[in-house]
């Protein structure tokens, strides 16, 4: 019997040359699907085990066609990378390698230091194999099979993406027992432009920051129809996150006990040396 293969699934724009951004330094331990959101190019410019060719506007629109395609096959895993994201096949290996090791149900490799990033907490740790998190952002997720095909037909809800990593995907593995979640920082990731969703308006007539209140709202109806499965907690840190352009006050008064642990943590370590 065959073992299901982890896919990692790579965006392209259907001019440039296609994945130039990944390192091929050995031979893959998981399949590729490369997807042209220009939807102008009707064969793959490479060999690769999938291909997809659809006019899709965002990160979405793209997981959601997937989705459609592959809701039927047996994976293991499956990674959503955008067309600038710079990596080696030996880290994707081994980010495969730790996700099964660990166990994880939803996973991203960490940030390098000068990516471009919005969030600081998935910035890369020296010293940590992987950090347990609530949630990974839409840029660079991992999921398991059981996660992907229970939340892929809620991919619709987001265009842009976003809203399904701090609400959708942690909501629904709470409602199949999958929480298992964290960033690897055992295996690097940058990420080369700036983000773009920011300020658009999408074909369904909603801005990103709509997009955002909407999958919030759709959360919030899952969670009331099954409230034995979320505590307090999971209230606090994802459903009743206020996800907004900078970091308020709230939230990095509460980093203090946590950078006084760390400043703790590095006088010990220093000490040894």
């Amino acid at each position: 019997m065959t073992k299901a293969k982890p896919i990692v699934a790579i965006t392209w724009d259907g001019k440039s040359t296609a994945m130039d951004h990944i390192y091929f330094d050995v031979e893959p331990a998981f399949d590729w699907l490369l997807y042209d959101y220009s939807g102008l190019v009707s064969s793959a410019p490479m060999q690769v085990q999938h291909y997809i060719s659809a006019k899709s506007e965002c990160k979405g629109d793209v997981m959601q066609r997937i989705y459609d395609q592959l809701k039927s096959l047996d994976l293991s895993f499956i990674g959503f990378l955008d067309d600038d994201q710079i990596i080696s096949v030996s880290d994707l290996n081994k980010l495969f390698f730790i996700g099964g090791l660990e166990k994880l149900d939803v996973f991203q490799p960490s940030l390098c230091h000068d990516s471009y990033y919005n969030l600081r907490q998935f910035i890369h740790k020296p010293g940590y194999l992987i950090q347990d998190t609530w949630w990974v952002e839409i840029m660079s997720p991992f999921y398991s099979k059981e996660v992907f095909q229970a939340a892929g037909p809620h991919f619709k809800h987001s265009i842009s993406g976003t809203g399904l990593d701090v609400y959708l995907i942690p909501t629904i593995q709470r409602l199949i027992g999958k929480t298992k979640t964290a960033v690897v920082h055992a295996v690097q990731l940058k990420h080369a432009r700036p983000i773009r969703t920011g300020h658009r308006t999408f074909s369904n007539g909603k801005t990103n920051l709509e997009e955002i209140r909407y999958v919030q709202s759709v959360c919030r109806t899952m969670v009331s129809e099954n409230p034995s499965l979320f505590d307090s907690d999971f209230q606090e840190k994802v459903l009743n996150r206020r996800y907004i352009n900078g970091v308020p006050l709230a939230y990095k008064i509460q980093r203090i006990p946590r950078m006084i642990r760390n400043l703790y943590k590095f006088i010990v370590d220093a000490s040894y040396r």
